[in-house]
Formats: structure tokens, C-alpha cells, sequence
């Protein structure tokens, strides 16, 4: 563990020496917010609800799913570099450290601008919390439900890139289109046709991290249900991905294959 959080701690100085394109990093994930928050503005102008929710109750949403993205961004981006790594043999490289594979992976590439989209989300969710005004302790569940989403998004990127290795070959598009799917969490699961709606919570779990919880924080739903089914998907995730990865590294040719 000493280890991984001082390779993690090197790369976060190796990036942070440039200076511009960490402040316009951040900048730009901000900006990313913000355009996702204008289209909220406009489907709140003409909708009172939207699923059952209100336009404050669709903010826990938004904030927790930039949270959880930010999260990852930060510790375990390095997966979006996955193609590359193959390309340059890179990964070769990485394969014969002694340590966790994935763990190197993950953590070899993390990104400044996570700490937008961090901020972003903290103070969105911030202001719905504010304005729904749930029992204090509630905000002690926040960094439970982060993390466990964290894992779960992470997961589906490994899983995609795991899938990657094996079958499809290197390209960052198929882990857009995993990163496209978290962003259905931005908005209530009964908006959704029957078949999403059950994707998002037992496929690509979601909805299990960031739906569950937020529709308890606005007064539905139980609270052993918001603490384990968020438990529940991030460790199903998390294992299947593991086991994945590992899958695909025993069929894993080098570059070139």
C-alpha cells in the first residue's frame, strides 16, 4: 500500500508540474458541469417534476455522479490510457513489476482536472442538500456512497477494457460509451424504459450507487437499503472486473497480437 500511494503521489507531481493545463483542466471539467446543468435548467423550465422527482431532488443526482467521476479521475483514470499502453508496449512494461497489475494501471495516470469536477458535484449536491434539508447525518453517508460508486464506475471501465484486450483491440471508444452510461445516473431511473432501468441496476450498477442513495436522502427508501446496495454493486463490480482483467491478461500476446 506504501507503495502504490507513493507511485500515485509521483504521477500527481509529474502532472502537476504543468501548470496552465492543470488550470485549464479544471476549468474544463467545470465547464463540462455546467453545460450538463444547463440542460437540466432547460427541462426544469418546463417540467415541474421529471420521474417524480423535483428539479432539487435531480441535483443529488448530478452531484453525486460528478463525485463519483471526479473519484475516478483521480485515482483510477489510467484505464482510459489502456489502448496506448498496448500500442507502445507500455503495458509489457507494466506487466513485469512485481506488484498488482491492475492497481498499476489504474493509478499510473491520474488527472488534475478531477478536482473540477469534484468541487462541481460537492457544491451541487451541497446546494440540493441545503434546499431538501434531510437529517445532518446523512452527509456522514456521502464519502460511503461516493467510493462505492466510484468502484462501480471504475469497474465497467476496466471490464470494457478488459474486453478490449481480448476481443475488440485497442480503441478508447468503447470506455466513451461506458463513460456515456454513467451519465444516465444524472437522471431518475423512472424515466427509463423497463429493460435500462434494470441494466442500470443489476448490469451496470449505477443506478444501485447513486439513485438508491439519492432517492433516500429526498425520503424514500430505507437506510439499510442505502448503505448495502451500494456496498452490494460496488464489490459485484469490483470482483467481476478483477476477474475479468485477470482473464484477459492470460490471453494477452504483446504488442503486435
Amino acid at each position: 500500500m506504501r507503495f502504490y500511494l507513493l507511485f500515485h503521489r509521483t504521477a500527481l507531481k509529474a502532472i502537476a508540474e504543468y501548470r496552465v493545463d492543470f488550470a485549464v483542466g479544471v476549468v474544463t471539467a467545470v465547464a463540462m458541469q455546467l453545460a450538463a446543468l444547463a440542460f437540466y435548467w432547460i427541462v426544469f423550465t418546463r417540467a415541474p417534476g421529471l420521474g417524480g422527482w423535483s428539479s432539487k431532488e435531480v441535483l443529488l443526482l448530478f452531484g453525486l455522479t460528478a463525485m463519483v467521476l471526479g473519484l475516478s479521475e483521480l485515482f483510477g483514470n489510467g484505464i482510459w490510457w489502456l489502448p496506448w499502453y498496448v500500442q507502445d508496449g507500455q503495458l509489457d512494461r507494466l506487466l513485469v513489476c512485481p506488484i498488482n497489475s491492475l492497481a498499476l494501471v489504474l493509478m499510473s495516470r491520474p488527472e488534475l482536472h478531477a478536482i473540477g469536477n469534484i468541487s462541481a458535484g460537492a457544491i451541487t449536491f451541497g446546494m440540493a442538500w441545503s434546499a431538501l434539508s434531510p437529517p445532518a447525518w446523512t452527509l456522514l453517508l456521502v464519502p460511503w456512497w461516493v467510493g462505492c460508486g466510484t468502484i462501480v464506475y471504475t469497474g465497467v471501465l476496466v471490464l470494457v477494457g478488459a474486453l478490449m484486450l481480448r476481443v475488440i483491440g485497442p480503441s478508447t471508444s468503447h470506455l466513451f460509451a461506458a463513460h456515456q452510461v454513467l451519465n444516465t445516473s444524472r437522471y431518475p431511473l423512472s424515466v427509463y424504459p423497463g429493460g435500462l432501468r434494470a441494466l442500470l441496476l443489476f448490469v451496470f450498477p449505477f443506478g444501485a450507487a447513486i439513485f438508491v442513495p439519492a432517492d433516500f436522502v429526498r425520503g424514500h427508501g430505507s437506510l439499510l437499503g442505502a448503505v448495502v446496495w451500494p456496498l452490494v454493486a460496488a464489490l459485484g463490480t469490483g470482483v467481476v472486473a478483477k476477474l475479468a482483467w485477470d482473464a484477459a491478461l492470460r490471453g494477452y500476446q504483446s504488442t503486435g497480437s
